[in-house]
C-alpha cells in the first residue's frame, strides 16, 4: 500500500489505475484514513467491510469509503489470477468549491462526504464509462498537479458516479449465508461495547453460539479475529480524539476501553507507525 500517502499531506489527491495485486502480496486489515477513497474493480471477487456492514464485490463494482471509516477490502484471489481496480483518493475540501455551482452534483458531493449512507458498493450498468475515463485521467495525472485539471477529471467523474448512484441501480445485497450474518452483529456488538473491557463471554452470551464458533464464523466473514477488528475500532477512536481533543492518553485509554497506557503506547505505534504523541503533533 505504499502507492498512497494516505495521511493526504504532500497529495491530497491521488489515483492509481489498474493496480494489480496477486495472492502472494495482498495487504489486507482493517484500516481508516482521511479523505475519500473511490476503488473500480476491473478484475476479481470478494468482500468489502465497512463499518459494520459486509458487501460483495465483483467486477465493474465500484465501492466507496468516506474519511475516517474504517473498512476493509477482502479479495479472494486464487494462484495465477490477479485482484485489478482503480483507486481514487482525495481530500474532499479541495474540491468543495469547485463543485458549489453545480447544485444537484454539490448536495450529491456533500451526501457521499457527510450522511450516513445505506449502501457503499454498487455494481455499474455502464462500466465502459468508468474505464473509459480512468484510463485517460491515467495516462495523464502525473502531469496534472494543478488543481484546477484534477477539478475538471472529479466533476467528471462524480457527474458519472451520480448517475449510477440510485435506488435502482445499487447492487442488491446477495442472498448471505448465515455466518455473514453473525459477522455484522459482532461488528455492531464491538461498536457499542468497545469502550468497555472485552471479553469473548460477553459475546458468546448474546449470540448463544459457543467460543469456537463465534470465532470461526467471524474470521470466515472477514478475514480477521475479533480481537483484531477491535483492536482497530479502539485505535479509530483513539487516532479521532488525538486528532480533535487535548484529552490526556490516561483519559483516551479509558474511553476506548485498556486500562494499561504503556499496552495503549505500543499498540498505537505497531498499527499506525507512530506514538501517540507523535501522532497528535503531526495532526
Amino acid at each position: 500500500m505504499s502507492d498512497f500517502d494516505f495521511e493526504l499531506n504532500a497529495n491530497p489527491h491521488q489515483f492509481i489505475h489498474q493496480h494489480t495485486t496477486s495472492s502472494q502480496n495482498t495487504w489486507d486489515k482493517f484500516h481508516s484514513h482521511p479523505g475519500m477513497e473511490f476503488i473500480y474493480v476491473l478484475q476479481g471477487e470478494g468482500s468489502a467491510i465497512i463499518d459494520q456492514n459486509i458487501y460483495p464485490f465483483k467486477p465493474g463494482s465500484l465501492m466507496y469509503f468516506q474519511p475516517f471509516q474504517l473498512h476493509r477490502v477482502k479479495a479472494d484471489i486464487p494462484e495465477k489470477t490477479f485482484y485489478i481496480r482503480s483507486k481514487l483518493l482525495l481530500e474532499p475540501s479541495i474540491i468543495d468549491s469547485y463543485l458549489q455551482k453545480f447544485t444537484a452534483l454539490y448536495r450529491f458531493f456533500q451526501h457521499l462526504w457527510h450522511s450516513n449512507l445505506n449502501c457503499q458498493v454498487i455494481q455499474v450498468t455502464n462500466s465502459s464509462q468508468f474505464e473509459t475515463l480512468f484510463t485517460l485521467y491515467g495516462s495523464r495525472h502525473k502531469q496534472l498537479e494543478i488543481t484546477e485539471d484534477f477539478a475538471l477529471f472529479f466533476l467528471l467523474f462524480i457527474t458519472t458516479v451520480k448517475d449510477q448512484w440510485n435506488v435502482q441501480n445499487q447492487m442488491e445485497r446477495e442472498t448471505q449465508l448465515r455466518h455473514i450474518h453473525y459477522a455484522e452483529y459482532v461488528m455492531r456488538w464491538i461498536d457499542a461495547n468497545y469502550h468497555e473491557e472485552f471479553t469473548l463471554e460477553s459475546l458468546v452470551k448474546e449470540l448463544h453460539l459457543s467460543r469456537f464458533h463465534i470465532s470461526h464464523l467471524f474470521r470466515k466473514a472477514t478475514g480477521s479475529s475479533i480481537t483484531e477488528y477491535l483492536t482497530y475500532r479502539r485505535l479509530r477512536e483513539a487516532s479521532f480524539l488525538l486528532r480533535t481533543t487535548s484529552l490526556p492518553l490516561q483519559e483516551i485509554c479509558s474511553k476506548i476501553g485498556i486500562g494499561n497506557i504503556s499496552y495503549f503506547c505500543q499498540l498505537f505505534k505497531r498499527n499506525i507507525g507512530a506514538t501517540p504523541s507523535q501522532y497528535r503533533i503531526k495532526q
